[in-house]
């Protein structure tokens, strides 16, 4: 018996082989387009053509699909072999045959579903509830991998169609960081042939992959993944940064957009004109970073405000940035211009500004000065001034009285 076994085991490779008792119905599950193969075992003592098989389907009649050794029904999906297995006597003196009678499905369909019996005449040697399997497949999509397009903070509706035989179940989930996969819609699962899942107020935040999995617990089980992009409009952030020089200050703002689709960055000056990469103003921009540096001096007027504008389709965001806010004039040292002389010295105060300047425009002391030079007398010179002073005036008394001396004698 060891070469029918290997015989078995070859045949099966290719082939779903099914034997029964006889008195027994076995249930069997075929796929769609496979070869099923029914067999059973006739022991007679006449021919074993006498055996026939049929199909048994409701409401229909019986179909006679062989008569001995002839296919009677849809020959060319059919086949019929036919194979002595032994010969024994019987207790009573008889011969008996004992034969392998093989009914071959080639292209199995759902017409092909039904009850099948091995008879001959009365005698029942076998029974197959045959039912054929119809792979989950999608409806009208051969595209596993889809993309859908959601704007922030509205609804994300999904719809998935599958069929099959049994009907497949429909699953929603989406996969976790860890690789585990999390159920939506509370893990129910949908029977219809269209399910839909709905979640409302979908953000950046939520999954951005979702895959419906159909599965009829018959056949291989199917997935399909739905790639979710979040549209959002652009949030601004800025950073100033300032650096102190002997006779300047540079500046670098850098403002950064968060935005999908990725947004459009642009510079504006205090009237909303756009600035432009020059020698005064340098702007890079570098994926969603923009920056802009530049150097503001005391003497020259330069802006004070400037605008970070960045827009895509869906919205814009813009933030203004004062730089007054982030600079001090007063640790710019400004070196004063003095002149000194033996005789005078000179101050010129139109160089002279305050040290709480706040405006990048450093404007003069209210009270001016006057620029003219102020003598300034020295030490020695007082002295010798105030000596000739005193000998000036005792020359005088002392001419007063011999006048009035001589007046008086003469008188």
């Amino acid at each position: 018996m060891d070469w029918l076994v290997w015989y078995y085991f070859l045949i099966s490779v290719s082939f779903v082989t099914v034997i029964a008792d006889a008195g027994h119905v076995k249930a069997i599950y075929g796929q769609q387009d496979e070869r099923i193969r029914l067999e059973c075992i006739v022991s007679s003592r006449l021919d074993a053509e006498e055996a026939m098989w049929m199909r048994i389907r409701q409401p229909h009649n019986p179909d006679i699909l062989t008569y001995r050794d002839s296919v009677v029904y849809a020959p060319d999906r059919i086949q019929l072999e036919q194979r002595r297995l032994s010969s024994s006597i019987n207790a009573n003196g008889a011969l008996v045959d004992t034969y392998f009678l093989t009914l071959t499905l080639l292209r199995s369909n759902i017409d092909d579903e039904g009850r099948y019996v091995c008879s001959r005449g009365k005698n029942v040697f076998a029974e197959y509830d045959l039912s054929i399997i119809v792979p989950s497949q999608f409806v009208e999509d051969d595209n596993f991998n889809q993309q859908r397009t959601i704007r922030e903070g509205s609804t994300l509706q999904l719809f998935c169609s599958a069929t099959g035989r049994p009907q497949p179940s429909i699953t929603w989930s989406y996969r976790a960081t860890d690789g585990k996969h999390i159920s939506l819609a509370d893990g129910l699962a949908c029977n219809d042939t269209v399910c839909e899942l709905r979640l409302e107020n979908y953000t950046r935040n939520d999954p951005n992959i979702i895959e419906c999995v159909a599965d009829n617990e018959k056949s291989t089980r199917i997935s399909k993944i739905f790639n979710v992009d979040v549209h959002y409009p652009p949030k601004l952030t800025t950073n100033t940064q300032t650096y102190t020089r002997a006779k300047r200050i540079d500046i670098i703002i850098q403002c950064s957009s968060i935005a999908n689709p990725p947004a459009s960055i642009l510079w504006l000056d205090d009237t909303k004109r756009e600035l432009n990469h020059s020698h005064i103003y340098d702007i890079k921009t570098i994926n969603h970073t923009s920056t802009l540096s530049f150097s503001v001096f005391p003497y020259e007027h330069s802006l004070v405000m400037f605008y970070c504008h960045a827009n895509n389709s869906i919205g814009s965001d813009e933030k203004s940035i004062n730089i007054s806010d982030f600079i001090q004039f007063d640790s710019i040292m400004i070196r004063e211009t003095t002149t000194v002389s033996s005789e005078t010295t000179t101050i010129d105060s139109d160089k002279l500004f305050s040290k709480k300047q706040k405006t990048l425009r450093p404007t003069r002391a209210r009270s001016r000065v006057s620029t003219s030079p102020i003598p300034l007398t020295s030490p020695m010179q007082s002295l010798s001034s105030s000596s000739n002073s005193f000998i000036y005036s005792f020359a005088s008394h002392f001419l007063n009285f011999i006048l009035i001396f001589f007046v008086s004698c003469f008188v």
